[in-house]
């Protein structure tokens, strides 16, 4: 079957010269952009689950049931809902999950149990050397000071990496911590 190459598409406009070298730069500079535009959503998928992570540990902290009432989830979903209308993830079932995720992996007895499979998994990324497309690299590289609360178990920089549907799958479907991080 014969291999079809495109070219770079290239709109003319004015009386300009446009040669091969105006050709690899354009196309550098498309490059560059989409690049720019993952980088951007691999940030914001971060900056996202990082919120998931605190707002569960605001619903354990704070034990919103008992101070404030059975249905106060409820209302903190609508409160989030009406003030940011055209945002989507604050329904009352996901905010049960954001819970649900925070004390699986908060858990005393499976606290130190995390941070030690979380620093294997760290040290094997960094011993084999995997090489991981640039805004994945940079989570895993951003310092854990901007992704910690010192009153709580740290945001585990991996999770930065799944997608919140498949760590709300993870948690639903493990038994164990050792379970989720190896699924």
């Amino acid at each position: 079957m014969e291999e079809i190459i495109s070219k770079p598409l290239i709109v003319k406009s004015h009386d300009v010269t446009l040669d091969s070298e105006y050709a690899e730069w354009i196309a550098e500079v498309k490059h560059r952009y989409r690049s720019a535009q993952v980088k951007a959503a691999v940030k914001v998928n971060a900056e996202k689950l990082l919120w998931n992570w605190q707002m569960g540990r605001d619903l354990v902290q704070k034990k919103a049931e008992e101070r404030w009432g059975a249905g106060i989830v409820e209302q903190v979903s609508l409160d989030l809902r009406r003030e940011f209308p055209n945002e989507d993830g604050f329904s009352t079932s996901n905010l049960w999950y954001m819970k649900k995720w925070f004390l699986f992996y908060s858990n005393d007895a499976d606290t130190e149990k995390l941070q030690r499979l979380i620093g294997e998994l760290q040290a094997s990324i960094n011993q084999e050397r995997i090489t991981l497309q640039r805004p994945v690299g940079e989570i895993v590289k951003q310092p854990v000071s901007e992704y910690s609360n010192s009153t709580s178990i740290d945001f585990p920089l991996p999770f930065a990496l799944v997608p919140w549907g498949q760590h709300i799958e993870i948690v639903s479907r493990s038994r164990s911590v050792e379970e989720a991080l190896f699924t």
